[in-house]
């Protein structure tokens, strides 16, 4: 199954039907881009094909090829989540794919093929689906061919009677691995053999953008139900729903506000790049109500796509894109006599550069600019206009001047007060924004999203400010798409939190926040569905209920299934349903408040009812990004308030800077017998209460690039969202801003990549520290770009704020790739694992750790061989293992293996050898294939062991060549096994000898052998 159903309200089932403004912002942006997208008709059933051309919109030759990577191996096709962005999303010619390049991958994926299918007469039509692996076939509504499940490119066949004329077409499709391939081919009535359908015969949405977003996206599973592990799709039982549309009012609503006598002023969008928004009071709408009760009237027309509307004194002020518009009434009949001017910003005439919302307080109006972007979602560079987009900007009443309070902002469609009258804004997932944010908006912050001016030498007003984290990350096709308006509640049983609004995941999201270290963080919830359309604007009205208004485009901007456009009001009606309340970050872990006491059979099984995971987001210039040291994570304890309201979980491995998800899976009840509403809270846990944890790692590609330097994703193994690469260009610098307690020396070691292009041998780069130039740095070949090494160099930092920054001077070699920063004390013991986070280690692909945890707090091998991100050079090295008791006919190198391999290079090896005579160089503790182990001092299996090793890098000369071996002292179990021993060179599986440092390596053999208690100290 697709994540959206073939025939939906107000759409066309079998193409994107988005226009080329709409696509640009269909992961959760804006209305911008929808012009012209409205009121297309959804498709016919393959009972009646569709005839007449005005039913479709315009059409192009070819399908729509989505493909979702789901990253792990399915056995058959599966139901997508709803409201996923595709990983691929393109134009494609007949219906004949096989490689790579087709799909845009290679193997664990789901793929939607969408198109309309026009036959030339009635009757019988045989159609042949290829495909490797499952597939199935649906024409209109009838499921045609169903060739589910893992085989090779085989075909099946299957007839279906249809009329002349168009019928909308589909595909479902999975590939697991091992070639992958569609082709449908078909024989109309009279044929006498199958060819393939010709381009001719198929058709898609014309002129679209096709949005995508990278990231792994996830199958509906067997526990999954709406609010457990998928979107709500109802009401919250705490609210009664109430229409509020006279018959023939269709509002894409863009602004709402209220005037003192209790009516609604409301603007409508009025089309991309159009002067055609319209402004309306509502009466009738507050209190008990109905859509026949209440009366619109139109006051104004001709506005300029207005994202805000606010009553001051008597008159309506709007935000229109290029400008604050007083309106007012001269005759009191409530219709717009007069405009004026009140201030205007830099506006370039880029369709997606809005002025959102607008908030007034003590003579000031408040709202934000958005960015320019370019058809496809990325930032124009350099911006069209003269300077200040992306911002959060003060205006003055009286004089109309503008003042810019923060930037780094992108598509900021929504700014609201929060706690202490504080000023919060929602932006959304885009260049720089690997997912949506909410942010708390303060005097000269900026939000990492970058611009650049005039020729682009000019960058935007905030770009050289440290950048705020946020308030909350609001997960892509988890939480939020396109997160609207926050608004903070000051009632009920939420008092105290906000809500806000979503275009295209739809609903209302709750928020609770919780000032840590000074600054806002905490956890956001799934609260509400159930409405009539996305929900662009909210607003607490004068009675109590929350109003939501809707707006939306065709294609896959705006809710699913959703009308484009809707007014509804939720009114509190005394409902108290069993909810997560809050949740509060603490030492250990975090305490979860629930609005009804836990039932007995709930709290008795209470540590093994949480399921929950970390990672953090690596902000690049690319669209969105995925998670990253994305890791599951063990509940060890969790205690029950007396009251039964509040439990209290102790999680290890928790790091700051990471987004916690908590969930609690069905059936997880209250004593009163309800089951948990939303059962699923995301903790942006930017600092752990009462822990200083300092920043010690520092991506590249989050860093301040410049002269030419950029990110890339073109070799395999790097640490974050990408690496910076162009190096080759003299002047190309990455300045990473670090953060240290103390003033003082710290090991700064730079993780790099130095392939053989354009030669092989050292290159080298020049290292500034706080804008002097400190030294001419030698980075040592890695052999080839998806190899990486650590040059780690003792620098003075100043406590607070530094700068280091790489750059490619006149002199400097230059030609390699930066990846990531770490930050050490000297001397400092590096901590590896210790039963929490396994982020200091990536599988050899650069894949976030698959190896599952045990109860005992230790790693069973899985998956492949994992590696420390960090390389070292000479280095002292703990690691505790426990080999699994196998059956007596299991021998040899079958019986307990794996292996730690020192520099990537060097493997101390790991086997069942209790009881061994005398042992050889394959078996425990050997230095594999080189020398034995001196004595055994195993122990028997399913007991912990440990290696105490100290090992000595190998030497080189300036030209490479070497001049001392490297070598190791192993201590098995506290007995020297090995003293000092010269090492001949790589043993088996490890990578070749040379001057570059290299990682710990643990080694997946196919033997469940445990881990725990890993670290290390750099001796160099």
């Amino acid at each position: 199954m697709s994540q959206r159903p073939y025939h939906r309200l107000g759409r066309h089932a079998a193409g994107l039907a988005l226009t080329a403004a709409a696509a640009v912002i269909a992961a959760g942006v804006t209305p911008a881009a929808a012009q012209n997208a409205q009121n297309t008709q959804s498709a016919q059933s393959a009972q009646g094909a569709r005839t007449a051309a005005a039913d479709v919109p315009p059409q192009e030759p070819g399908v729509t090829l989505r493909v979702f990577d789901v990253q792990v191996p399915l056995k058959q096709l599966c139901e997508l989540k709803a409201g996923q962005t595709p990983n691929v999303d393109k134009l494609m010619p007949a219906i004949d794919w096989t490689s790579d390049a087709d799909f845009g991958m290679s193997s664990n994926f789901m793929t939607e093929v969408l198109a309309n299918l026009t036959v030339p007469q009635d009757g019988t039509y045989a159609f042949r689906l290829i495909s490797d692996d499952g597939s199935r076939l649906t024409i209109g509504e009838r499921e045609v061919i169903d060739h589910d499940g893992l085989h090779g490119a085989e075909p099946k066949d299957g007839t279906v009677e249809l009329a002349a004329g168009l019928h909308p077409l589909r595909i479902e499709h999975f590939e697991a691995g091992g070639g992958q391939q569609i082709t449908l081919q078909w024989k109309p009535p009279g044929a006498a053999d199958f060819t393939l359908v010709p381009t001719s015969a198929l058709s898609t949405d014309a002129d679209v953008v096709r949005v995508t977003a990278p990231g792994r996206k996830e199958c509906v599973g067997g526990q999954d139900s709406p609010g457990d592990g998928l979107p709500l799709a109802d009401v919250h039982p705490n609210y009664t729903l109430t229409d509020l549309r006279p018959a023939g009012f269709e509002p894409k609503v863009s602004a709402m506000d209220w005037l003192p006598d209790g009516r609604l002023a409301l603007t409508t969008w009025g089309e991309s790049q159009r002067s055609d928004g319209e402004l309306y009071l509502l009466d009738n709408v507050i209190g008990d109500t109905s859509p026949q009760q209440v009366t619109v009237k139109k006051v104004a027309s001709g506005l300029k796509e207005p994202m805000g509307v606010k009553y001051v004194g008597g008159k309506l002020y709007v935000s229109e894109k290029h400008q604050l518009t007083e309106l007012t009434d001269r005759d009191g009949d409530d219709v717009t006599d007069e405009r004026k001017k009140i201030a205007s910003w830099p506006y370039g005439g880029n369709f997606h550069e809005f002025a959102f919302g607008l908030l007034y307080d003590k003579g000031s109006f408040y709202l934000n600019l958005s960015v320019a972007i370019n058809y496809g979602g990325a930032t124009t560079d350099p911006q069209p206009a003269e300077g200040g987009r992306g911002t959060t900007i003060k205006v003055d009443k009286a004089t109309g001047k503008v003042s810019y309070l923060a930037g780094g902002l992108r598509t900021p469609n929504g700014i609201g007060w929060g706690p202490d009258k504080g000023l919060f804004v929602t932006d959304n997932q885009g260049g720089w924004l690997p997912s949506s944010k909410l942010l708390h908006i303060k005097q000269d912050r900026f939000f990492n999203h970058y611009t650049r001016y005039g020729d682009g030498s000019r960058s935007g007003p905030f770009d050289d400010q440290p950048v705020t984290r946020p308030v909350l990350w609001l997960p892509q096709n988890e939480i939020a798409n396109s997160p609207s308006t926050p608004l903070m509640l000051k009632k009920g049983p939420f008092a105290g939190q906000m809500l806000f609004g979503d275009v295209t995941y739809g609903g209302l999201q709750r928020a609770f926040l919780e000032k840590v270290g000074g600054e806002y963080q905490g956890a956001v919830f799934r609260h509400s569905q159930g409405l009539e359309a996305g929900v662009n604007r909210i607003s607490v009205g004068p009675d109590g209920a929350l109003y939501a208004g809707g707006l939306g485009a065709d294609g896959n901007w705006g809710q699913e299934g959703k009308l484009r456009f809707g007014l509804q009001k939720l009114t509190p009606n005394g409902t108290n349903a069993f909810d997560i309340h809050s949740v509060r970050a603490t030492t250990k872990g975090f305490v979860l408040k629930y609005t009804q006491p836990l039932s007995k059979e709930t709290a008795d099984k209470l540590a093994q009812s949480y399921e929950v995971r970390q990672w953090r987001y690596s902000p690049t210039p690319d669209y969105g990004g995925p998670k990253i040291d994305e890791e599951p994570l063990t509940v060890s304890r969790a205690v029950l308030s007396d009251d039964g309201r509040q439990v209290r979980l102790e999680i290890p491995g928790l790091k700051s800077d990471r987004v916690v998800h908590i969930r609690s899976p069905r059936p997880f009840a209250a004593e009163s017998g309800e089951t948990l509403w939303s059962t699923e809270a995301w903790y942006t846990l930017n600092t752990i209460p009462g822990k200083k944890t300092p920043v010690t790692v520092y991506e590249a590609e989050e860093a301040a690039l410049s002269g030419g330097a950029g990110v890339n994703k073109d070799h395999t193994g790097y640490s974050g969202g990408g690496f910076v690469d162009r190096y080759g260009t003299p002047g190309a610098t990455t300045t990473f801003r670090v953060d240290v307690p103390k003033k003082g020396a710290y090991d700064v070691g730079l993780r790099y990549s130095n392939g053989p292009d354009p030669f092989r041998g050292d290159k080298r780069i020049s290292l500034y520290v706080n804008g002097s130039k400190v030294r001419q740095t030698v980075l040592p070949p890695t052999e080839n770009w998806d190899t990486w090494a650590t040059r780690t160099e003792r620098l003075t930092l100043r406590a607070g704020a530094n700068t280091i920054a790489y750059r490619h001077d006149d002199g400097d070699d230059g030609h390699v790739n930066l990846d990531m920063l770490h930050l050490d004390r000297p001397g400092e013991r590096i901590t590896l694992f210790d039963g929490g986070s396994l982020s200091q280690w990536q599988h050899t692909d650069g894949r976030a750790v698959q190896w599952p945890r045990t109860d005992e707090g230790s790693i069973e091998v899985c998956c492949g061989d994992i590696r420390t991100k960090q390389s070292f050079g000479d280095h002292r090295l703990h690691v505790e293992f426990r080999i699994p008791k196998l059956p007596d006919d299991v021998t040899g190198q079958d019986r307990g293996n794996s292996g730690v391999y020192l520099q990537n290079r060097y493997e101390i090896q790991i086997l069942d050898s209790y009881g061994v005579q005398a042992l050889a160089d394959n078996e425990a503790a050997a230095v594999y294939q080189q020398k034995a182990a001196d004595t055994n001092a195993s122990t028997a299996p399913e007991t912990w062991q440990s290696y105490d090793i100290v090992f000595r890098a190998a030497r080189y000369d300036s030209a490479g060549q070497l001049t001392e071996k490297a070598r190791v002292t192993v201590v098995w179990n506290g007995v020297t096994v090995h003293d000092d021993v010269a090492l001949n060179g790589p043993t088996g599986g490890g990578i070749a000898e040379g001057p570059a440092t290299g990682p710990v390596r643990l080694q997946d053999h196919g033997n469940k052998v445990r881990y725990r208690n890993i670290w290390i100290e750099p001796l160099n």
